[in-house]
């Protein structure tokens, strides 16, 4: 009777090993970003304004899941995704600027749903980490100055409006050093 014990207690610690394999699949988390991402994305972009606002003037509208991921050269930009339990909820993008000692933030965005949860908070502070271990001394980041949620959030954060003009489109750089 002992060693039956001990072979089915066996079987249910694999068993509850491959539970928790999947719960931990299934927990929030940092991951790098995926094609297949674009696809609960778009549905967060619900018009050219948008579009444009969030990824710049050269992405086409209407966005289609299977372009926008090389419009936005996310093969090649250090991309990131938040997830909770399968769920999208953040996503972001580095680009490097000066030599690589200076990482610009962006396309930024948090799932409309989610949004003043402090999601931007998370999404902008794992950026810059992950800015800070590729040797980035300084980060940048443009925001729509109608924005004041994420105006207010950047400012928060440490970063402060460049010198430069508020562009034509109304945006302005913003930047701080880590």
């Amino acid at each position: 009777m002992a060693a039956r014990l001990g072979t089915a207690g066996g079987s249910s610690t694999r068993q509850h090993a491959a539970d928790r394999q999947s719960e931990l699949s299934l927990m929030t988390g940092w991951r790098s970003a995926q094609p297949e991402d674009m696809d609960m994305l778009v549905g967060w972009l619900d018009s050219p304004e948008g579009l444009a606002r969030w990824g710049g003037p050269l992405l086409t509208w209407p966005v289609q899941a299977d372009q926008l991921w090389q419009q936005i050269n996310a093969e090649t930009l250090p991309s990131f995704s938040l997830e909770e339990n399968g769920e999208l909820q953040a996503f972001g993008q580095l680009s490097p600027r000066d030599q690589d000692t200076t990482w610009h933030l962006c396309r930024l965005i948090v799932a409309p749903h989610l949004r003043n949860q402090r999601l931007g908070e998370k999404l902008c502070r794992h950026l810059e980490a992950q800015a800070a271990s590729l040797g980035g001394t300084r980060v940048t980041l443009n925001v729509a100055v109608d924005n004041q949620p994420a105006l207010r959030l950047y400012q928060r954060l440490g970063y402060i409006s460049s010198s430069a003009p508020v562009d034509e489109r109304g945006v302005q750089p913003m930047a701080r050093q880590l």
